[in-house]
């Protein structure tokens, strides 16, 4: 599913209008259906329901949605921000509709609008859209903050009012929406910190913009259902181990051998075939615990295994004092296939991250954490989380390789502009090893045939839902990333029975671990 900046959403909203003539009215119509059934999706039906109306767009969506919940036979209100004479025609125009239904309207300056905001069941975020930038004005961050401090469960209309559609950036206080129900495609301030901690449950909702307009936006996606399903290495009845790839994982030093082991399993949990481990002969502890793994002895450069290998993971548990940058290279260079760097070699370049470019053009993935990332590019922690989507992609592009920035929500970016951020994930992951076994998932991938880009995105993905089945599953704390790995199976036969039937014109794309639909 790709990912739209505001601009560019309102940009295919006036296509689609000129060119199709659909007025809108009648998008705004189709805003307020949604938002309508957003908030039965997190109420009960005979909730109390109060629409925060701004004086744009948004607030007329709200509007709208008093509507349909009020023919629903819903208790509705609304609670203006703005004087009436103020608002834009859509918010003039559906007040005067409401007036004729015999809803009420209130101002947000009365003690009676205030009455109605407390005594709700459900509150409907109108009051500011995706074109919000900047700060809030003093009166806006009073609002703002007493309505969160009602605790009353919110739907936000497209995203929270007080959060930047297009950085995710947060001034002094936003909306803190239970659910959030965006149109057409989903902004990139709903995805990305600190915005994303706002938006709660995300819907993305149809509203009649045809998916052909849609798709001539900026490329950056975000993996949702339908999207994993298709991306899936298909496996025909006749395949064998042979031809579902060759994962060969160097790494480990002494108090780290368990790291690329860890790979070789996620490699073969997620469906590889054959998974060795690579030690240098003078390295004694090379006993796998999982007799799957293979292990061979070898002095560099490895060429008869370089040979016979599909992809290789480079870097899980190495200490880069064992390996020479040039070495790092020439084995870079010899071998022919994808290349999966981690851990240890961001130590090996750190501070020359142009040292890793392969001149022979073959495809490499990076997957560092910010702490590692940081070390690479000789760039603070905190510079690197402030505008990781850009650095991310600038970096990509420099090395020529998808780089994979480790987090709370990963981003992931190719050398020709492709950029992905993945919303799978669970506190329960926050242990050791983790990483490693997202490098042999990743390196999987692309051994079945996956590019390096879409492999490392559904390897993002995939790594992610196997977190959030162990937090369901009651596994909150303590999670070892070899008890993550047993789940690899049970989430691919999971994504792999997704029925085209599934697709609905509201698809919940991000639904918070503990959420109202889990109790």
């Amino acid at each position: 599913m790709r990912v739209l900046t505001p601009e560019e959403m309102v940009r295919w909203e006036k296509l689609a209008m000129t060119s199709l003539s659909l007025s809108d009215e009648l998008l705004m119509e189709r805003a307020g259906m949604a938002i309508a059934r957003g908030v039965m999706r997190i109420a009960r039906f005979r909730c109390r329901v109060v629409a925060l109306a701004g004086k744009g767009n948004n607030g007329g969506d709200a509007l709208v949605a008093l509507r349909e919940l009020h023919a629903l036979g819903v208790p509705v209100s609304a609670v203006l921000v703005n004087p009436e004479d103020e608002c834009g025609l859509s918010v003039q125009r559906e007040c005067s509709r409401l007036r004729s239904l015999g809803i009420e309207r209130d101002s947000i300056l009365s003690s009676r609008g205030w009455h109605r905001i407390n005594h709700a069941d459900v509150l409907i975020d109108g009051i500011l859209g995706t074109g919000f930038r900047g700060t809030l004005s003093p009166d806006l961050q009073d609002i703002i903050g007493r309505v969160n401090q009602t605790g009353k469960k919110v739907v936000a209309v497209d995203i929270p009012s007080g959060v930047d559609g297009s950085t995710a950036e947060v001034g002094s206080v936003a909306i803190k929406a239970a659910l959030t129900v965006t149109f057409g495609l989903p902004k990139w301030g709903l995805l990305t910190d600190p915005g994303h901690r706002f938006a709660g449950m995300i819907v993305v909702s149809e509203i009649g913009i045809p998916s052909t307009f849609l798709q001539q936006s900026e490329p950056a996606l975000v993996l949702s259902k339908e999207d994993a399903f298709k991306w899936l290495p298909e496996r025909g009845p006749f395949i064998h181990k042979g031809n579902a790839g060759h994962v060969v994982v160097l790494g480990g030093s002494p108090g780290k051998r368990g790291a690329p082991e860890l790979s070789a399993l996620g490699a073969l949990r997620s469906g590889a075939g054959l998974a060795t481990i690579i030690f240098d002969e003078r390295d004694k502890e090379i006993a796998p615990k999982n007799p799957e793994v293979m292990v061979e002895m070898d002095d560099f450069p490895f060429n008869g295994l370089l040979d016979r290998a599909d992809v290789l993971a480079v870097g899980p548990g190495l200490n880069p004092n064992s390996m020479k940058t040039s070495s790092f290279n020439q084995l870079l260079e010899r071998f022919s296939g994808p290349v999966v760097g981690d851990a240890g070699v961001f130590d090996l370049f750190k501070g020359n991250p142009k040292g890793m470019v392969r001149e022979n053009g073959k495809p490499l993935v990076l997957t560092p954490h910010p702490g590692e990332f940081s070390r690479l590019l000789g760039k603070p922690v905190q510079e690197i989380l402030s505008d990781s989507r850009k650095i991310v992609s600038e970096t990509a592009r420099q090395l020529n390789a998808v780089v994979l920035l480790k987090g709370w929500r990963t981003i992931i970016a190719a050398p020709d502009g492709e950029v992905a951020v993945n919303l799978t994930g669970a506190p329960n992951m926050a242990t050791a090893g983790m990483g490693d076994l997202l490098t042999g998932i990743i390196a999987s991938f692309m051994a079945q045939g996956l590019s390096a880009f879409r492999a490392a995105v559904l390897g993002a993905h995939v790594h992610g839902l196997a977190g959030e089945l162990a937090w369901r599953n009651g596994k909150t704390c303590g999670l070892l990333a070899h008890e993550l790995a047993e789940n690899l199976p049970l989430v691919l036969t999971h994504l792999k029975a997704f029925e085209w039937g599934e697709m609905a014109q509201d698809t919940v794309l991000y639904e918070p671990l503990g959420s109202q639909s889990e109790q």
